[in-house]
């Protein structure tokens, strides 16, 4: 009877089930940078908060509260996972091994679906700006103009993410400071402007009862809300879809319990 033959893998041939992922490659901190970064904070405002007001109104800080509640929960869920078992497939691999195939698919499909959907309108937006940025308000009234200028935008960011790890989670750092300091600057200058009343007649003062979510006129009112909002949050989970990519990939895309470990030593 004749033995099969096994193939014996050539020399430096990647191993089975290699992703040809970089280990350890990020930190904590380019970890948070790039979850904070991906649910681009000026993007989610210029995007969602003005919907977000029209749903509720004054009360958009308290819809704010409720809608971290799911994302709280769902972080959770992604914590324990991700020490089980640090996957950057996410909710592809982790509801596939849990619920089958069949369930795995449609969840990575979704993600897949509304990334595409998302990253559309991103380039939108980043197209509009760029030549409002510059005061050329006629090609900003274009939309060939704001798609052609949405697409390289697009091949910026893309070539960023093929060229490496490290170098994406540099760029998200220098960007997200930006975004951060433009946003408090804006956040700053309005506060000032209602306490000195050059904010204009239509201003109102802050008030603690906006985080009052009992005081919204409706249950319909308040599911539009939540589901703008959660729109906002959203872009938190790349943390975990770089796990393979970061330190302790089991511990350091959740955070929480190596934080606890960092304080308590």
């Amino acid at each position: 009877m004749e033995s099969a033959t096994v193939p014996v893998p050539a020399a430096g041939a990647p191993e089975v089930g290699d992703k040809g992922l970089k280990k350890n490659a990020i930190g904590l901190v380019s970890s948070v940078v790039i979850g904070v970064a991906s649910t681009a904070p000026g993007y989610s405002l210029a995007a969602s908060l003005g919907l977000v007001v029209a749903a509720v109104g004054l009360q958009a800080p308290a819809i704010m509260i409720v809608s971290f509640v799911p994302m709280l929960l769902i972080a959770g869920a992604y914590y324990y996972m991700n020490r089980a078992d640090p996957d950057c497939g996410t909710t592809f691999s982790w509801v596939t091994k849990a619920m089958g195939p069949w369930a795995g698919w449609m969840g990575g499909w979704a993600i897949v679906v509304a990334d595409i959907i998302v990253m559309a309108n991103l380039a939108q937006i980043a197209g509009l700006y760029t030549f409002l940025l510059f005061g050329w308000d006629a090609a900003a009234a274009s939309t060939v103009a704001v798609t052609a200028v949405g697409v390289v935008w697009i091949a910026i960011m893309t070539a960023i993410c093929v060229i490496g790890i490290e170098l994406s989670a540099r760029t998200q750092v220098f960007l997200l400071g930006a975004e951060i300091v433009t946003l408090a600057a804006f956040a700053i200058v309005a506060l000032v402007k209602v306490a000195t009343g050059d904010a204009g007649p239509a201003s109102v003062d802050p008030s603690l009862s906006w985080f009052n979510p009992l005081a919204i006129d409706s249950t319909s009112a308040l599911v539009s809300g939540v589901l703008v909002a959660v729109f906002i949050y959203w872009g938190w989970d790349s943390t975990v879809t770089v796990n393979e990519e970061t330190e302790d990939s089991s511990e350091t895309p959740a955070a929480r319990r190596s934080w606890r470990r960092s304080s308590s030593s």
